[in-house]
């Protein structure tokens, strides 16, 4: 026999987005239903590098992490060229989160405030009638099959998107992945037999030779502990990251002086601009299910907070509306395209450029300092290159370049299509309607930018 279940609203997938989703609609008033296949120990299980900014939790108004939530204080970011012998230290405050249990706390409150939480329930597919997205077909802890009915479905499973994928083709949310638009990671936190140096301050080291279209990272956990891993571009046939960590990085003393492994695990991550929309008819998809990922760095948390911060108040609208097409939920596209998904897309454009420099291109622009401390701030904040500058400004960098006035020529191309992708996003579309016009005209755009780099 079926179990039924009937909600207003169904958020499927309680990681990062679909527990802070939760949580921002906990005191709505809506009959709310969260679903995630792990149980209490599993929440928030995908592995990470487990930092974030503190910027993300004002902007949206999260508790900051606190007691065993919190791993490590953040005052920066090192960034280490492929000699090593050169460092970019970047200043800005976050954190260092335990990911199951921040993740707990925000699923236990929005609980607390009336929200129905179906752990160790596995959604299978979505439930579809005459066309309309209705509910999801799930299997309960015991075996027994469940349906969960509701105005509006969440899909917030991560990018493998288990609802997205499997809504009708012509759906626009049901946009695949490209492989070479994600970053394969794997990262172990390990027990340290050193004391850390600076443990408030992360580690990235870029280096094509251990870690191809990405990098590798050493975040510290305290004085002896580290989440230490990698990630190599996706669709591009690179050792498997796991692999390179055992044959290179346990070469290097800051990884192979441990006393024990914590934790390992690896996975794919999206490192584009947002999917084309969020939303459909009685669809909202956010975090890594939405690509809503910083494209340079993969970094995923900040990026679904924004997205379950913005799709709330639409959810909100919609019941109040009661009205939950696309025009309805249109408005969650709206408020994120305009305030990150534009920031976004002016890095995806930097980070398929940044993915084929050479170590010496990388080497050679971190010396002249092509690129300083705070312009690199900047550019991940604004998803802008300062390379975009007034004539003097591009005389001065020219004469910093003279030994690589290829790369010089690339960057000012780089510039000029990180702000057109920032003003295709200023013109996003005011409804559906105007989508698929917008997704040509977008498209075109990165089809003419990657024949000007010649990729």
């Amino acid at each position: 026999m079926t179990k039924s279940y009937k909600f207003d609203v169904v958020i499927v997938g309680l990681g990062p987005a679909g527990s802070t989703l939760a949580y921002f609609l906990r005191n709505s008033g809506l009959n709310i239903a969260g679903i995630d296949m792990v149980d209490e120990d599993g929440l928030w299980g995908k592995p990470c590098g487990d930092a974030i900014g503190k910027h993300h939790f004002e902007e949206t108004g999260l508790p900051y992490p606190e007691g065993k939530e919190l791993s490590q204080k953040v005052d920066g970011i090192d960034i280490i060229s492929p000699k090593k012998d050169i460092v970019l230290r970047v200043n800005g405050e976050g954190f260092v989160i335990n990911r199951n249990q921040y993740g707990r706390k925000l699923v236990k409150e929005a609980e607390k405030s009336g929200i129905s939480i179906f752990l160790k329930t596995r959604v299978t597919n979505p439930k579809i009638q005459e066309n309309k997205l209705v509910g999801v077909n799930a299997i309960m802890p015991n075996g027994e099959n469940a349906i969960f009915e509701g105005n509006i479905i969440v899909d917030a499973t991560g990018n493998g998107g288990l609802l997205r994928r499997l809504l009708p083709k012509e759906w626009p949310p049901n946009e695949p992945l490209n492989p070479l638009d994600t970053n394969i990671a794997y990262r172990e936190i390990r027990e340290l037999n050193y004391e850390v140096e600076e443990p408030n301050y992360l580690r990235i080291y870029l280096d094509q030779e251990i870690s191809p279209g990405g990098y590798w990272w050493y975040f510290p956990e305290g004085k002896d502990k580290a989440n230490i891993g990698l990630g190599v571009q996706g669709g591009m046939n690179y050792p498997a990251p796991n692999t390179i960590f055992k044959t290179r990085l346990e070469q290097i003393d800051l990884v192979k002086n441990y006393t024990s492994v914590i934790n390992a695990s690896g996975s794919k991550v999206p490192t584009r601009r947002p999917a084309n929309t969020l939303v459909w008819n009685n669809f909202i998809g956010i975090g890594d299910n939405g690509y809503t990922v910083n494209p340079v760095h993969g970094g995923g948390m900040g990026y679904a907070f924004a997205s379950s911060y913005y799709a709330s108040q639409t959810i909100v609208e919609a019941f109040q509306n009661k009205d939950f097409s696309a025009k309805s939920l249109w408005g969650a596209n709206l408020k994120y395209m305009k305030a990150i998904g534009k920031r976004q897309a002016g890095l995806d454009i930097f980070r398929i450029f940044l993915q084929r420099l050479s170590n010496d291109d990388i080497q050679y622009g971190l010396k002249h300092g092509i690129m300083k401390a705070q312009d690199a701030y900047e550019t991940s904040v604004t998803g802008e290159l300062s390379a975009n500058m007034g004539v003097l400004e591009k005389a001065t960098l020219a004469l910093k370049m003279l030994g690589r006035p290829s790369l010089l020529s690339k960057l000012v191309i780089v510039a000029d299509y990180m702000k057109k992708a920032q003003k295709a996003y200023d013109i996003y579309p005011q409804s559906p309607l105007e989508l698929n016009d917008w997704v040509s005209y977008i498209t075109s755009l990165y089809k003419d930018y990657k024949a000007k780099l010649g990729i």
